[in-house]
């Protein structure tokens, strides 16, 4: 028996290999569209700016007041921060255990000198008084007892009744009755030194700053009850570098700013120089006295910088007028050799009457424009 085999026809054919040509048809179009896609990233379907220098339009100087840029030797400061501190700073406390009864100040209120603070409670202290009024009013009875026995020992040694010894028995019950009154009242007047201390007073005029007990906590000595600053004798105090240490002496005068306070480029007087550096810090505790009429009111705690001179430093300075400010920048007009104007941005220091000190940007001898008029 003989096999045969039968060929595929057309249609077959195509049938068999149309999958593989949709497969690749989809792959190729799918490439075609992504080197399109690049192409058009790369600009290929938009026109293109051919190479070359764009002119700018330039502003002649002329007609403009002009200002050299001039190097000035000033002052070298480091400056250094600290905050405000009362020179005088009372705590307040109370000599004796007892429970506080009433708290007459808040914070924020001035006091006078022996204004009334707090109150304490005095039962304990009435009646012990009253127990060592009661002793003295024993102890001078028993010393007329003892002084009507003396007499008439005195008395019956004259007519030779009593000898010298009775007669110092009687003269000595008489001395410990004359030490008993005295102990007593001694006794009476330490209690009415106690019962002053149940109302604390101000010692000075001040200003109270804190206050830490009310009505029913208990004061024990020693224990702050509140504190009172002197606000007409407040210093800055600043933290000083061991290095410029050797630059400030008590008696010297600094600018200092503080300015919460408005006090800007005031003049202050270091009052002390404490001997004593910190371990911490490697810093010496200066303390400057701050000058009075400071258009807001200082108070503890506020922050200052003082600025202690170190020597001499050359600066590049313009007219203040000749800066423009541009948002948060600064710039400066600079006049060319040809006459024309350029901006320039600079980055400025502090000023100085009507220059300010230019940090970068600038060279000295280089000319920059006003502003018109």
């Amino acid at each position: 028996m003989t096999a045969t085999t039968t060929a595929p026809t057309a249609q077959q054919e195509t049938r068999r290999w149309w999958p593989v040509v949709r497969s690749v048809g989809a792959v190729g179009l799918a490439v075609a569209g992504l080197v399109a896609f690049l192409a058009w990233m790369g600009g290929a379907f938009r026109e293109k700016i051919r190479p070359g220098e764009i002119p700018v339009s330039r502003h002649s100087a002329a007609g403009r007041a002009t200002a050299v840029v001039e190097k000035r030797s000033v002052a070298d400061v480091a400056t250094v921060v600290g905050s405000v501190q009362p020179r005088r700073r009372t705590e307040v406390s109370a000599q004796l255990l007892a429970r506080i009864l009433d708290v007459k100040v808040r914070p924020g209120d001035v006091v006078k000198p022996e204004q009334e603070l707090m109150l304490l409670d005095d039962r304990e202290l009435r009646a012990q008084q009253a127990e060592a009024l009661a002793a003295v009013t024993v102890a001078e009875a028993d010393l007329l007892v003892r002084k009507t026995d003396l007499a008439r020992a005195q008395n019956e040694r004259d007519k030779g009744v009593i000898g010298a010894a009775e007669f110092a028995r009687f003269e000595g019950a008489f001395k410990v009755a004359e030490a008993q009154v005295k102990r007593a009242k001694e006794a009476v007047g330490r209690l009415d030194v106690q019962l002053t201390y149940t109302k604390i007073l101000a010692t000075s005029r001040g200003v109270v700053s804190d206050r830490f007990a009310d009505p029913g906590d208990i004061a024990a000595p020693g224990k702050p009850l509140m504190v009172i600053y002197d606000p007409a004798e407040l210093e800055l105090h600043a933290d000083v570098p061991e290095s410029l240490t050797p630059k400030v002496r008590e008696g010297q005068q600094l600018t200092l700013h503080i300015e919460a306070a408005d006090l800007k480029d005031v003049v202050g007087t270091v009052r002390e120089v404490v001997p004593r550096a910190q371990q911490a810090s490697r810093s010496v505790l200066v303390k400057v006295t701050l000058p009075p009429g400071s258009a807001k009111p200082l108070l503890p705690g506020m922050f200052g910088r003082v600025n202690i001179p170190v020597g001499t430093v050359e600066r590049l300075f313009v007219p203040r007028a000749a800066v423009r400010q541009l948002g948060q920048l600064d710039l400066v007009e600079v006049v060319s050799a040809d006459g024309f104007l350029s901006r320039r941005f600079v980055r400025v220091g502090p000023a100085m009457g009507d220059r300010v000190e230019i940090l970068s940007g600038v060279a000295q001898g280089e000319t920059v424009a006003l502003p018109p008029r």
